[in-house]
């Protein structure tokens, strides 16, 4: 099962970067790819009409990139700009904006360009700039001129003043609690997102890595103690 996830990975993670290659210019610096990356995702080909509501819960990068509904979903299309971003070694996460009761109410993203984590928002094909050109973070964002400046005064319903990677609402009984109690330590911001969080097949291959480790230690384990017993 191990191998057979890994080989998936390796199939699915080609063709993202082969995707990815083709749209940006491969001898561009890491923004100028950036910035091609949410060109296409501002302006892509028609895609597939399919009713995104037959699709798993998190639909995988190549599902998104092939279906029109899927792209101009927030969650699914800010997961695709992830990998692609990845796939060309530029660190990219998902950033979760909630209202003032701690619910996700959109999804951009963050990419690390100059040495620090900056905002951009794949669901409208937009990097956050000043007007200067300069990259926004999300604390910069917080600012609500900052805010309509990086959206060029689009109607943009969302703000940065609340801020999460993980969704921890989803962890029954004490997933807020614990939530809170990393943001209010500064720890959620040191763990980020976990990229496997965004893409099920490397959730799978880990789970089932630890799994056989788990299962392998343990087999070892017994075996040692027979031979102690036979000696």
């Amino acid at each position: 099962m191990v191998l057979f996830t890994q080989y998936s990975i390796s199939v699915r993670w080609s063709y993202l970067r082969g995707f990815a290659e083709s749209i940006v210019p491969l001898d561009g610096a890491p923004p100028e790819k950036v910035e091609a990356l949410l060109r296409y995702f501002r302006h892509h080909p028609p895609r597939l009409k399919t009713d995104p509501n037959k699709w798993r819960e998190k639909p995988e990068a190549p599902e998104v990139l092939r279906h029109e509904k899927l792209l101009r979903t927030c969650g699914s299309s800010a997961v695709a700009f992830v990998l692609l971003a990845s796939s060309l070694g530029i660190p990219a996460r998902s950033l979760l904006l909630l209202n003032e009761r701690g619910v996700v109410q959109h999804v951009a993203a963050e990419v690390w360009l100059d040495e620090r984590w900056v905002v951009v928002d794949p669901a409208f094909g937009m990097a956050m700039k000043d007007k200067g050109g300069r990259w926004q973070s999300k604390e910069e964002l917080k600012n609500p001129e900052s805010l309509r400046s990086a959206t060029r005064n689009i109607p943009y319903p969302y703000t940065f003043d609340r801020t999460a990677y993980i969704n921890w609402r989803k962890l029954p009984l004490v997933g807020e609690r614990i939530g809170r109690w990393l943001r209010r330590h500064g720890l959620e911001e040191r763990l980020g997102r976990p990229l496997w969080l965004d893409s099920p097949d490397l959730a799978h291959f880990y789970f089932w890595l630890g799994l056989s480790c788990l299962s392998g230690g343990l087999f070892l384990r017994q075996y040692i103690r027979r031979r102690e017993k036979g000696a």
